[in-house]
């Protein structure tokens, strides 16, 4: 790692490319479906670990290939977790808010531990001048894939292609992580408590200190980042472990362990 601030390069990517140990990666969710994957699966893959979903790795003894955290609120009131799941990870990446928004002291331990991704957007509505830079900019950047509408009540959705031209957030850190395991060129991209239903609980959350999810009430902004993925990224291998999950299977197929 560089030791300095900087949004994640493409001599960066190449660092954690050359660090890989299998062609295939899990990205280990929150969703209570997570606990069903196979201890075994998970160490013999690298594994990119999201928000608190890395102590449950860490207590059976799996080293995540990855942590990356997208909500400063993690980070902030779980301000001790958030360093050690930084520290025990092989890597870590966090988005610009969380670096913005991190403490002095925390600034400088991302430098030295981790990297910085920067979201392409602040917020997701439409609009017609939104539109024309967007336009321009994946007529000039082949790797940033991003439909804009004209009005201001609809909502853009996008994907990126490489990380370090920017990623299209979309209120879940797993799209985020998605994007990172592509850009990263894995064969197989398979998603553990990828589940979305109910009342979008996280496993690893203790009544005494619950973290706020609001990804039932954003279902509805997520899902079509999902369906632009699936309809416009032709070469993209990712599939699904979770049994109960609101995304279609036609968008994510589902995979049992003993396919992986």
């Amino acid at each position: 790692m560089s030791g300095k601030l900087h949004s994640i390069t493409t001599e960066d990517v190449n660092e954690i490319k050359r660090h890989k140990t299998s062609e295939n990666c899990i990205i280990f969710l929150s969703g209570p479906s997570s606990l069903k994957t196979p201890l075994s699966l998970l160490a013999a893959s690298d594994v990119i670990s999201v928000n608190g979903s890395a102590r449950y790795l860490l207590d059976n003894n799996i080293r995540p290939f990855i942590y990356v955290l997208t909500d400063s609120r993690f980070s902030l009131q779980r301000n001790d977790d958030f360093r050690e799941f930084m520290k025990k990870s092989k890597y870590a990446i966090v988005n610009g808010e969380v670096y913005d928004r991190a403490s002095e002291e925390d600034k400088r331990y991302i430098d030295d531990h981790g990297f910085v991704i920067r979201s392409l957007y602040q917020r997701e509505k439409g609009g017609f001048f939104k539109k024309i830079k967007f336009t321009i900019a994946s007529k000039l950047d082949d790797k940033i894939l991003i439909d804009v509408p004209v009005s201001k009540k609809k909502r853009l959705a996008g994907f990126s292609l490489d990380i370090t031209h920017g990623y299209c957030s979309c209120h879940t850190v797993a799209f985020a992580a998605l994007q990172v395991a592509y850009s990263l060129g894995y064969q197989k991209i398979i998603h553990s408590g990828l589940d979305l239903v109910d009342t979008c609980g996280r496993f690893y959350d203790e009544k005494h200190n619950q973290q706020p999810s609001e990804l039932s009430r954003d279902l509805g902004k997520i899902l079509p980042f999902y369906r632009f993925m699936r309809e416009n990224v032709a070469d993209i291998q990712v599939y699904n472990l979770s049994d109960t999950t609101a995304i279609d299977y036609d968008v994510i197929p589902f995979i049992t362990p003993d396919e992986v």
